[in-house]
């Protein structure tokens, strides 16, 4: 972790508000409050306060010479989980037309208005199964790539990418994809702390002697992961324009975005934008952004204006919420019409609105809480002396980062991908690690 969480939380907020003035939004209908930013500036303030009252900025110290981890145990969990959760996604997408965006949308939509009426869902077992179980390949995707030396890259496909994959065409959504992205650049990034005896040449490409080769990044690796990211901004692309042509196109999705979202890219310099890129070019600027800058909207307008009932992690946690809608699910639709009513419903709040609608002020326990523990991560990381923390720090960023649309057990079924990560550290052991020059066992050696 180079950034301490309390300078990274400043620095994702400030990137934010940034981004809002400069890029030409305008808000339609919607009145941004000095009180709206005033309590946004409390919350993130506790945060930082939480943080550093777990540890202060510190350098990085080596990693405790001769330690490493033994993960036999966590492979046989999360290799277990995520062959289920393939399993289950097949059974539950079969029959389905998984590749038709605006049937997935309209799917979301669906699953939306149902979680808006507090009805149960329509859901089968098997996609329950596979919600509960493909977090476990985030995990797996940064032990494999993290804490191998010479990971397996079929096991990274298999019991990684896979279960994810799967499970984003059931769900119809892209923030899983996206998520499984991030942690291929987090593990391949681990490396350089987890085998700190690798040396590295002028192409950052890690060299041993002896029979137990480092996994290189090649020109064709290079390639493959290009060619990875280049599919996904596709994909991601082609679901704005599926979105967009479910209502008429780009022009009637600007009119959407003006009428029903309260904001346009019409502001100033905005003629440049479409000067320069044309409509689709501006449109995808803009929707990019509006994920970006949405929280910061939201949270202001939430924390002016919502006086429903606490939800109490109904709002933020998408497994809570399905446990309630079994339950009570009058006390869902009651609240999710006081956000309705302020056309905030379905948009993202960011962290700090989505603990204010679950616990009003109360919410800024939990916040003080998240920064301890991400403060607390940070220490033990710098610190050297355990390396299993390291399995915590890719969590800890993202979730500081995507601060801007979720919590981080909010945020693209974050609850479960936590207890998996938990689950890994907690069943990893630490042992002696035998020098790196010596023959590697077939698949490469763990950390």
């Amino acid at each position: 972790m180079k950034f301490h969480p309390a300078a990274l939380m400043l620095l994702v907020w400030i990137v934010c508000i940034a981004l809002f003035l400069i890029l030409p939004f305008r808000l339609e209908g919607r009145v941004l409050t000095l009180y709206g930013f005033l309590v946004m500036a409390m919350f993130i303030a506790t945060f930082c306060v939480g943080a550093l009252s777990a540890s202060r900025p510190q350098p990085q110290q080596p990693l405790r010479p001769g330690v490493g981890i033994d993960f036999r145990l966590t492979d046989q969990i999360l290799i277990a989980a995520a062959i289920i959760a393939s399993l289950a996604s097949i059974m539950d997408i079969q029959g389905s037309n998984v590749l038709d965006l605006a049937e997935a949308y309209q799917a979301r939509s669906d699953r939306a208005g149902a979680l808006l009426a507090g009805s149960q869902s329509e859901s089968t077992i098997w996609f329950q199964i596979a919600f509960l179980t493909y977090p476990a390949g985030y995990v797996y995707l940064i032990r494999e790539i993290g804490f191998r030396l010479k990971p397996v890259l079929w096991r990274v496909g298999a019991f990684g990418l896979l279960p994810v994959v799967l499970t984003s065409l059931a769900m119809g959504g892209r923030a899983p994809l996206f998520y499984a992205f991030l942690m291929l650049i987090f593990g391949y990034l681990l490396r350089k702390r987890v085998f700190p005896e690798l040396r590295q040449d002028r192409v950052a490409r890690p060299v041993v002697r002896g029979r137990a080769r480092a996994f290189r990044l090649g020109p064709a690796s290079k390639a493959g992961i290009f060619l990875v990211g280049v599919l996904a901004a596709v994909y991601f692309v082609q679901v704005f324009f599926a979105r967009a042509d479910v209502v008429g196109g780009v022009e009637a999705m600007f009119g959407v975005a003006e009428l029903g979202w309260g904001v346009s890219f019409n502001g100033r310099m905005s003629g440049l934008y479409y000067t320069l890129l044309g409509s689709d070019g501006t449109y995808l600027v803009f929707i990019f952004a509006w994920y970006v800058v949405q929280g910061l909207v939201m949270s202001n307008i939430i924390f002016t204006d919502y006086d429903g009932p606490m939800m109490l992690g109904a709002y933020g946690v998408d497994l809570i919420s399905a446990l309630i809608r079994r339950v009570k699910g009058e006390f869902i639709a009651d609240g999710f019409a006081v956000l309705l009513d302020m056309n905030t419903y379905g948009f993202l709040p960011s962290a700090f609105g989505s603990l204010y609608v679950d616990f009003k002020f109360f919410g800024l326990i939990p916040c003080l809480i998240w920064g301890w523990l991400a403060g607390k991560v940070y220490g033990e990381i710098r610190g050297g002396k355990d390396p299993r923390w390291l399995l915590f720090g890719p969590f800890v960023i993202l979730g500081i980062v995507f601060s801007l649309i979720n919590t981080p057990i909010g945020f693209s079924n974050g609850f479960v991908i936590h207890l998996w990560m938990v689950a890994a550290f907690m069943t990893a052991r630490l042992r002696l690690r035998a020098p790196v020059n010596r023959p590697a066992r077939a698949g490469g050696r763990s950390a």
